[in-house]
């Protein structure tokens, strides 16, 4: 099998003075929770934002809104939980690949995914990651990350306060994803790739 990669932005370290300016220019929290890609009923959003209501920490959304963000509106607005979440817009794929190093947990509670670009994303950003814990997931995230029943926004909650308040197991999970990212290179999958031809020549 041939794994899909990322961009080799994501793979980069940026300087302190380009994080901050980052952070400034969107206005983002110390901490703060995030979770990348289309805003829609699949991807599962506001089990997130259910999931923080308890919690001192902030959602980052980065994506296109569809008919479903009215449900993540609806919710806030009945919990008062507005300033709790932040929706980025007009980001460039650099921006992007800081907002993953400045967060402090990538979310990722899709229900259904072809595979899951955004936690190999979050992998190469040294970002712990917490996702479902079934169908692509696990072979997009490894075995060192954390994963959850996507319907269930009390594990999640509990999960993300584990890993806000655990520095050591924080730091395990990033190495280890870091690691696992690795079979997700350009050169990985070229000779993945390579591998293939040769079969079938």
């Amino acid at each position: 099998m041939v794994y899909q990669g990322c961009a080799g932005v994501f793979k980069e370290n940026f300087s302190s003075e380009e994080k901050e300016s980052v952070r400034k220019k969107f206005n983002l929290p110390e901490k703060f929770v995030l979770n990348v890609g289309t805003i829609e009923e699949r991807k599962n959003a506001l089990t997130i934002v259910k999931a923080i209501h308890d919690l001192d920490i902030k959602l980052v959304l980065v994506g296109r809104k569809t008919k479903y963000y009215q449900k993540i509106e609806d919710y806030t607005r009945k919990n008062r939980l507005q300033d709790k979440i932040i929706h980025l817009k007009g980001i460039s794929q650099r921006e992007l690949a800081i907002v993953y190093q400045l967060s402090s947990v990538f979310v990722y509670p899709s229900v259904f995914e072809g595979f899951g670009i955004p936690i190999i994303e979050a992998l190469f950003s040294k970002t712990p990651v917490i996702t479902t814990n079934s169908g692509v997931f696990p072979e997009a995230a490894g075995q060192d990350s954390i994963y959850i029943n996507p319907s269930d926004e009390k594990e999640l909650q509990e999960k993300i306060e584990f890993l806000l308040k655990n520095t050591e197991n924080r730091k395990f999970i990033t190495e280890k994803g870091l690691e696992y990212a690795q079979k997700f290179t350009d050169e990985n999958i070229a000779k993945n790739l390579m591998e293939i031809y040769k079969t079938v020549l």
